[in-house]
């Protein structure tokens, strides 16, 4: 190890540098060790936060997919707080690549993180996988209990960021139509009765009776809003 090295050849400066000073000696310079010094303390601070990154990077590739919504908090505000060391870190050491490493490691987790949240929202579904496995050609066990983010992380994220982020969008717009169909629009015809009455000089049924404006109303409200939902470009499931 450098550290180990420049440690027995700081031992020895000193010991010089005391028996200069007890023989009455001038004091020798030795500016490359000083220069040495100064590079070992900027290497330990970009090697400590180096291995702090790696480190929890590695942790969370364990994260099973039904616990990350509940890790995309703490994820979020970790990463953003690497940044921020990493920011702080001396510009001089920018030229390793050590922290050219690290800084490309922290902004690409940075931008997957929130593809992530997306993924994980109740709103997607099956098809959407389907979709995302089909655009990234890798295989992504998202039906699987024991699915973990280091599987997903296989996928090509960032490469395909813009369409998962669309997919993502997409998938909420449908939801949003799927509870207006059946939470509204399937539910009011599920339960609605329609009645039907004998008119004058006919016993058996034949027409429809009781509230009939309130209904004719409702089905054309259902009808219009059923024409704007055939117009979208997300109601293709439906």
């Amino acid at each position: 190890m450098f550290a180990d090295e420049y440690s027995i050849r700081k031992r020895k400066y000193e010991s010089y540098h005391s028996g200069e000073k007890l023989f009455g000696l001038p004091h020798q310079s030795y500016t490359e060790l000083v220069q040495t010094a100064r590079e070992i303390e900027l290497l330990e601070k970009l090697y400590n936060l180096y291995q702090k990154v790696k480190d929890t990077l590695a942790k969370w590739q364990d994260i099973t997919w039904t616990e990350i919504s509940d890790n995309i908090l703490t994820m979020t505000e970790t990463i953003e707080g690497f940044s921020k060391d990493c920011t702080k870190l001396p510009s001089s050491t920018k030229k390793y690549d050590a922290f050219k490493e690290l800084k490309t490691e922290i902004d690409n987790m940075i931008e997957i993180i929130p593809l992530v949240e997306a993924l994980a929202k109740r709103s997607i579904r099956p098809r959407h996988w389907e979709e995302i496995i089909t655009m990234t050609n890798c295989e992504i066990p998202y039906d699987s209990d024991t699915f973990t983010l280091q599987e997903l992380l296989k996928a090509p994220l960032l490469k395909n960021k813009d369409d998962i982020e669309d997919i993502a969008d997409s998938a909420d717009k449908q939801e949003k139509l799927e509870k207006q169909l059946n939470g509204d629009i399937a539910a009011f015809w599920e339960d609605a009765d329609l009645e039907i009455g004998t008119r004058k000089g006919v016993d058996a049924p034949c027409m429809l009776t009781g509230n009939i404006v309130d209904i004719q109303e409702k089905l054309d409200e259902h009808i219009v809003a059923l024409n704007q939902m055939n117009a979208m470009r997300y109601v293709k499931p439906f």
